[in-house]
């Protein structure tokens, strides 16, 4: 069911899977050199977990909300906890599928091969990635009172997230406010730790793994603290076990 629901959001898919291969295609064509192709592949799918994971889970959960969804959940024995864990997996796999498309269409088009123990930190990566983008998603939309500040958030996060980062071009060239700006946010190193990964080097990958899960438990935290179980912000804070039943359903 949650796979189903995540397939129908047509835009986030668009911009997760039909964007990237636009922007590898025209890229990779005007940048002919093995090492700049190496660099898209890896950037195009940065960007693609970073929007399936954020922006895409912003849009489902606020759906889910305005349906009721959260405050019927609240009614029941399973807890809410684990209706959000199960929509963090199943759009964790879909993005990794997604993911594997792009690295599929980018080592054909482009001839880049990756180690097999790159693989295998690549994988690690974007599953660090996507659960921190995916705590990022719901703390925005916790902020968010209609899909329209939905759009505006979630571009005032990654606008200066994409270009504060070396996913498509060295940040020795741009500003170092620039530079210093998208440090700031867990992406840059994210994109660090798959290009770590695309070369199967072990110490740059480690660390930024270790930063975007610090950024995640982080993010993870104030998104619990400012989770809304309904759409009019009269209740607030996520609670990993329900109520008694003498305390009342009341906020």
């Amino acid at each position: 069911m949650m796979l189903v629901t995540s397939l129908k959001d047509k835009i986030t898919l668009f911009y997760a899977l039909l964007f990237p291969v636009v922007l590898m295609a025209g890229l990779g064509y005007y940048f002919d050199s093995p090492e700049y192709r190496e660099r898209l592949l890896v950037g195009v799918i940065g960007i693609s977990t970073l929007f399936w994971a954020m922006q895409g889970v912003s849009f489902q959960v606020y759906g889910q909300r305005n349906k009721g969804v959260y405050k019927l959940l609240k009614l029941t024995p399973f807890p809410i906890v684990s209706f959000v864990l199960a929509l963090t997996l199943a759009r964790t796999l879909l993005g990794l599928a997604i993911n594997a498309v792009l690295l599929l269409i980018g080592a054909l088009a482009f001839g880049i091969s990756i180690p097999f123990f790159g693989a295998v930190q690549l994988l690690a990566m974007l599953v660090v990635g996507m659960f921190c983008f995916t705590c990022l998603g719901f703390l925005v939309v916790n902020f968010a009172r209609n899909e329209g500040q939905i759009n505006m958030l979630s571009n005032l996060l990654q606008i200066p997230m994409v270009f504060g980062s070396d996913a498509f071009y060295s940040l020795s060239a741009v500003p170092e406010w620039l530079a210093r700006a998208g440090k700031c946010f867990p992406f840059a190193y994210f994109v660090d730790g798959l290009q770590a990964a695309a070369q199967a080097d072990t110490r740059p990958w480690g660390l930024s793994v270790l930063i975007v899960f610090a950024f995640a438990l982080a993010i993870l935290v104030l998104a619990a603290l400012t989770f809304r179980w309904d759409p009019d912000h009269r209740e607030t804070g996520f609670r990993l076990k329900k109520s008694a039943a003498g305390g009342g359903a009341g906020g």
